[in-house]
């Protein structure tokens, strides 16, 4: 005859009753499970440990992450009972940024991803804004670095995206990005270098746009640099803003597939950004970065610059942001402060002025698509208005990329 040992855990919804030749056990969905006593080796008793959660908390509720840089979330349980609980993590896309049974996240590729951590029937939330590094996409400047430079370069952007500072007064006016380059083992630097890289950042990294220019300071009582950021910005809102501009670029390259060309390519996203938006002026405040660019749909050649950047990068094109002059009259010989792009297609560099070509609606030009050198030596030039290469200087690119003597070789351009 077979036997049992059973073992009895005492709840509140499981009750256990002895009749006079069998044992009795209420489960909690009110059925009955009867075991013959007399097929019992031995009953014992446990006590189960109960663990209530009144709440869970994270250090964070947003935060932007650089691919391949690891972050751990800490969290907080209030909780009664004899035993911490257990929490269970979870992302809403592991492609994006998976996280362990820890907290700790790791950022794969660009893009938004909620991490949800729960213990007890409550839960908390961080919202992860993954952007991409300077391995996995093209950025020039970047490019340009020795290895040594680029550990700080990254170690800059990982702090300006979390919005990691000494203080957590995130709303103060020009919220501080300390720099803490001692603790990163980092023991030469100096100013001239901390306001290179935080320029080649901004002209990098599109998504790096809550920067005040590169304005950087130095907190003589911390012994720290600090960067500055818009005082209208809060890892939440970057958080949402980035979800939104993510999505628009999703859209935009939605027709983009593995085998078509890189020509394909660089035109799908021309045409595509300048359905989207419109030249929006210098009185939208948000003109010259992407949040013009891809949310306000209203932006101007900066914005539209960066946007273009931005697509590049998340198709896998190489392209550099560039400032300078063009001509607004032939007549006078006038000029004004532009920007633009010059992009790679086929192993040739070429401009892309996405400006030139739309920024108004219905309009879809190509005559600053995939350009050559002969277009710059007539309407455009890099030196700005004042006479400045504001692309190649102590604070920008060592170099630009060589365009290409003529226009691409596109048969159908109008």
């Amino acid at each position: 005859m077979k036997k049992y040992f059973v073992v009895l855990i005492c709840t509140l919804f499981i009750q256990s009753v002895f009749a006079q030749d069998s044992l009795q056990v209420y489960k909690k969905d009110g059925s009955v499970l009867s075991i013959a006593i007399t097929e019992i080796d031995s009953i014992k008793f446990e006590k189960v440990a109960v663990v209530k959660v009144n709440s869970i908390s994270l250090n964070r509720t947003a935060i932007g992450l650089l691919q391949g840089f690891s972050y751990a979330l800490q969290p907080t349980v209030d909780y009664e009972g004899d035993s911490y609980p257990k929490i269970e993590w979870t992302s809403s896309n592991a492609s994006v940024a998976s996280v362990d049974n820890n907290g700790n996240i790791m950022p794969l590729k660009a893009g938004s991803v909620t991490i949800t951590a729960k213990a007890g029937g409550k839960d908390a939330q961080c919202v992860i804004t993954v952007v991409a590094n300077g391995e996995s996409v093209y950025r020039h400047g970047y490019s340009e670095l020795s290895d040594s430079d680029k550990t700080i370069y990254n170690y800059m952007l990982r702090q300006i995206l979390a919005f990691e500072s000494n203080s957590k007064t995130y709303s103060d006016i020009y919220h501080r990005v300390y720099l803490d380059f001692y603790s990163q083992g980092i023991t030469s630097i100096d100013q001239n270098k901390v306001m290179r890289l935080t320029n080649l950042i901004i002209k990098d990294v599109p998504e790096a746009y809550v920067l005040v220019n590169y304005i950087y300071r130095y907190d003589y009582t911390n012994y720290q640099y600090y960067l500055r950021v818009v005082n209208s910005c809060t890892p939440e809102g970057y958080a949402s803003e980035m979800a939104q501009i993510y999505a628009a670029c999703d859209d935009i390259t939605k027709k983009i597939t593995s085998s078509i060309t890189q020509f394909e390519k660089a035109k799908i996203i021309h045409d595509g950004y300048i359905d989207w938006a419109d030249y929006g002026g210098v009185s939208n405040a948000n003109c010259g970065n992407i949040t013009g660019a891809f949310i306000t749909k209203k932006a101007v050649c900066e914005g539209f610059s960066r946007a273009y950047l931005m697509l590049c990068q998340r198709v896998g094109l190489k392209c550099v942001y560039v400032t300078g002059a063009m001509r607004t009259s032939t007549t006078t010989d006038s000029w004004g402060n532009h920007a633009w792009n010059i992009a790679e297609v086929d192993g040739l560099w070429y401009m892309v002025d996405i400006t030139a070509d739309g920024g108004f609606a219905g309009m879809c030009g190509y005559s600053g698509f995939l350009t050559g050198s002969n277009t710059y030596s007539e309407d455009y030039r890099y030196e700005s208005v004042s006479g400045s290469d504001e692309n190649v200087s102590s604070v920008s690119y060592s170099a630009l990329p060589t365009v290409s003597t003529t226009n691409y070789d596109w048969v159908e351009r109008p």
